[in-house]
């Protein structure tokens, strides 16, 4: 196993010596800078659009993995709290208008 990983340690090192790593990772860069100029007047919906349909499906994913994962360990808490946390998180990048609104009207339903 030892072998095995350190063939993949050397052969991930000469990779990223190399030129073809550069290659890859100038255009990846150049589109990462250049998106800015690409931004119009419809940038809020983009933005809507990449954080409804991308990111909170992806990070949902993600959290049910790292809970099930915990569960098999039988890590119970830990579990519990990335479920949680994963929760709010998911909720707050789902509809973060929604989520602030049920904040600012927390205050009226306790009678404050």
């Amino acid at each position: 196993m030892k072998k095995i990983l350190v063939g993949m340690n050397k052969r991930l090192k000469d990779f990223l010596n190399s030129k073809v790593w550069l290659g890859l990772i100038f255009p990846f860069c150049s589109l990462m800078y250049a998106t800015p100029v690409f931004a119009d007047a419809n940038a809020k919906g983009a933005s809507n659009y990449i954080l409804n349909d991308w990111i909170a499906p992806i990070f949902g994913v993600v959290v049910v993995y790292l809970v099930i994962k915990e569960f098999m360990d039988a890590k119970w808490i830990q579990g519990f709290a990335i479920l949680f946390f994963g929760g709010i998180i998911y909720a707050i990048i789902k509809d973060p208008e929604g989520v602030l609104n049920s904040l600012a009207n927390l205050k009226q339903y306790f009678g404050i």
